[in-house]
């Protein structure tokens, strides 16, 4: 059954879109279409209001398609003449000047292209790849940034090319959790320069500052934001933490490579107590009983993440790490004296996180997410075909 023409005008929701005629055919819906609003446009050369125009072609434009057919709208489009001499085509708010698609189908290309290829979605919308690559990348270069509104920056690296120490830097706003932008280099000239090209106003609105231990990161910090809060990402600490009980399962697993109860263990002692099961907390009281040592350690370990934690006082929460602290010496452990140190040299800007409490867990999801772009793009190697591909993956 044909449709008339006023339930197409309706459809295609466009204001002052007007449908003249419509031809329908196997894979195609083509709309005879024009604008009926006389507005005036501004002339691109002089800027004076120009109203004189005449019919001039009609336009090819993609737009979403109906019921599996692609539409194809036969726009009338008008050409003004202006009395300083210039004649221009006319402009329309739903579709970008010399494109070949509404603006609303290349949002759905973009929103399309964040899980599969873009030969896939090429293949899908009967589209040129080449079209749908530069859709996505053009719908990636118009994001705005309101860097006005930042005040609490994560930051981190990600191993672009594994093997070649080739890293990028990831920038996140820790209150929105979004992407604010990711660098290709992550030295500390290039970093300096990134920032300090966003003005002194940016850098003197930072409240917090949360990286991992790498120096360069924390003492930017310090040299570019006076007003920020400087924190180590607990993420990273703990990864440290938890080491020192892996570290001990080796040795154990060295010394008595027969002994069946330091077998499968790393994940029993890296999980949190609470989330293991009575096999797994059966088997940890197992290989406790035969290395008390390890025991004492993991228990360590609980505490100290006990004490983070716990809605302490900044005061009494360092009073609490101080008491771990001479504890864990006592024991004469290497691995947790190791982590001591450790600690002790970044100790300010990890106690830090008892004034505010900042979650920096959005930067480490960033960083699966990155992972998950990198397997998916079958480790692309282009950066700014990487970042652009993060980028519509996360919008």
């Amino acid at each position: 059954m044909n449709l008339d023409l006023a339930t197409y005008t309706i459809l295609l929701n466009i204001t002052n879109l007007e449908v003249e005629r419509v031809e329908l055919e196997k894979k195609e819906i083509r709309i005879f279409c024009k604008i009926t609003t006389d507005d005036s446009q501004a002339c691109p050369n002089c800027g004076g209001e120009v109203i004189t125009k005449r019919p001039k072609y009609r336009r090819e434009i993609r737009d979403l398609d109906i019921s599996g057919r692609k539409v194809i709208l036969h726009l009338l489009v008008h050409q003004y003449s202006c009395d300083c001499g210039r004649t221009f085509s006319e402009t329309f708010d739903f579709v970008e000047p010399g494109k070949s698609y509404t603006k609303r189908q290349a949002k759905y290309i973009f929103e399309m292209s964040a899980k599969q290829s873009h030969l896939q979605v090429a293949a899908l919308t009967d589209m040129c790849h080449k079209t749908v690559e530069r859709i996505c990348y053009e719908q990636v270069l118009n994001r705005q940034v309101n860097w006005a509104k930042i005040r609490r920056i994560g930051i981190d690296e990600f191993a672009f090319k594994k093997g070649h120490n080739d890293f990028i830097t990831v920038l996140i706003d820790l209150d929105t959790h979004d992407i604010i932008d990711i660098l290709e280099q992550r030295d500390k000239a290039f970093l300096r320069a990134y920032f300090q090209g966003l003005g002194e106003g940016f850098c003197q609105q930072i409240l917090e500052f949360c990286s991992d231990m790498w120096g360069p990161f924390q003492d930017l910090a310090k040299e570019l934001f006076p007003n920020a809060l400087i924190h180590v990402d607990r993420f990273h600490w703990t990864l440290h933490l938890n080491k020192v009980l892996d570290n001990l399962r080796k040795q154990l697993r060295r010394d008595d490579k027969e002994e069946a109860a330091f077998k499968n263990l790393k994940w029993k002692l890296i999980k949190r107590p609470e989330n293991l099961n009575a096999q797994e907390e059966k088997d940890l009281q197992t290989a406790f009983e035969i290395a008390p040592e390890l025991e004492e350690v993991y228990q360590m370990r609980n505490t100290f993440l006990a004490i983070f934690d716990t809605a302490f006082s900044y005061d009494f929460a360092v009073e609490q790490i101080n008491h771990w602290i001479e504890h864990a010496t006592g024991l004469k452990n290497k691995y947790l004296s190791q982590f001591v140190s450790l600690f002790q040299r970044h100790r300010e800007n990890i106690l830090n996180y008892f004034k505010t409490r900042l979650s920096s867990g959005a930067v480490e999801g960033t960083n699966n997410l990155l992972r998950t772009v990198k397997r998916f793009t079958f480790n692309m190697s282009n950066f700014l075909h990487f970042k652009f591909r993060v980028f519509a993956f996360s919008t």
